[in-house]
């Protein structure tokens, strides 16, 4: 009756789910030596934990464990009780999960599954020798997970496992699809930003279905973000200000994640012509410098223009990304932008319909 209860702590209700598992087709009893194991190793069948072995928990020690005569009789001479800690005899139970082309590190090492499993019972799920899964994982991977800004699946639920395998798979850093494809499954709707509730992570798939995608969003997201956390907001691999308005520098540049791909230059007030579409031939004036840097002319040079009032860092429905719409304290601010010969117009509510032309 123990074991049958042991048993349904074990697996939970995922029990019916692994029905097919040789685990459970296995008839795995405790045989009469085991019953003399306990009585000098009554902890083995602690079920005070929250998971317990099935063999540990029936008291079958000597599916894993071979005790001699002389240990059985009390002598605990080295060499008196053989412990098979190799992967292989796992394997005579639990269904294989190295057979992949890329397999974790740990695998390596014969007795793999009991660096990161407890062979007897745990107070975490898997059986892990660890509370949670980050804490076993950053026992090999130093991986941070300090910052303004972090990853959700990291963090919640089964974290690492959100997005990894942990024993083999088919794609680079055990990764459960394709980088992009696995980004997109998740930012295939609006998310809850995990730090600020009052944030809408948005439609990122969606953004990039539009007519007018950002070129450097359609290759690897790990071009602009981290996948775990970061030191910048958006899980940012440089700096992007979050306010409308900024103090424009090259030496702490606020944008400098835009700056990944563009050159710097494109902002300087005089020799622009080869750096910049957005600009005015006739009154020799960049209009990137104009917005960004010279905040449109204002005294205020704190008053910067952001990259993000008139670009989406992901795509849009207007060319160059430009966005429909901006936000000023939560009113929405339309924008409405057109390509003409040789250059563009736009009409927002700050400016009436204003244009520019290249030669």
């Amino acid at each position: 009756m123990l074991g049958a209860v042991l048993l349904i702590l074990f697996f939970g209700v995922e029990a019916e789910a692994q029905s097919n598992n040789l685990f459970l087709k296995l008839d795995i009893k405790a045989s009469f030596e085991d019953v003399i194991c306990l009585q000098c190793h009554p902890n083995v069948t602690n079920n005070s934990m929250n998971y317990v072995h099935y063999p540990a928990a029936v008291g079958a020690c000597s599916y894993c464990h071979i005790a001699r005569p002389d240990h059985l009789n009390g002598d605990n001479a080295p060499g008196s009780v053989t412990i098979n800690r190799q992967a292989e005899n796992c394997y005579v139970c639990h269904e294989r999960n190295d057979d992949n082309i890329i397999k974790h590190g740990a695998l390596n090492n014969p007795e793999s599954c009991v660096r990161c499993h407890n062979p007897h019972g745990s107070y975490a799920r898997f059986l892990l020798q660890s509370d949670s899964i980050p804490t076993l994982c950053s026992t090999c991977h130093n991986v941070s997970m300090m910052g303004k800004s972090q990853h959700g699946p990291a963090i919640n639920g089964k974290a690492c496992m959100n997005c990894h395998f942990p024993h083999s798979g088919t794609e680079e850093k055990l990764l459960r699809k394709p980088s992009r494809e696995l980004c997109l499954s998740c930012h295939n709707k609006e998310i809850k930003a995990t730090l600020n509730d009052s944030r809408t992570i948005a439609n990122i798939q969606q953004k990039l279905s539009m007519s007018h995608p950002h070129p450097g969003a359609l290759g690897s997201c790990l071009t602009c973000h981290t996948s775990h956390a970061s030191m910048n907001y958006r899980l940012l691999k440089n700096p992007w200000s979050v306010t409308i308005y900024n103090t424009y520098s090259e030496v702490n540049n606020p944008y400098a994640v835009c700056f990944t791909c563009p050159q710097t230059s494109m902002m300087g007030p005089r020799d622009f012509v080869t750096r910049t579409q957005f600009r005015d031939d006739h009154t020799k004036l960049n209009l990137h410098w104009f917005h960004v840097v010279d905040a449109a002319g204002s005294e205020d040079k704190s008053r910067g223009r952001s990259c993000k009032i008139c670009h989406d860092p992901h795509g849009a429905a207007q060319p160059h990304d430009i966005n429909t719409s901006w936000f000023m304290n939560g009113t929405p601010v339309t924008l409405e932008y057109q390509l003409i010969e040789k250059g563009g117009q736009c009409t927002k509510s700050c400016h009436s319909l204003r244009a520019y032309r290249r030669i």
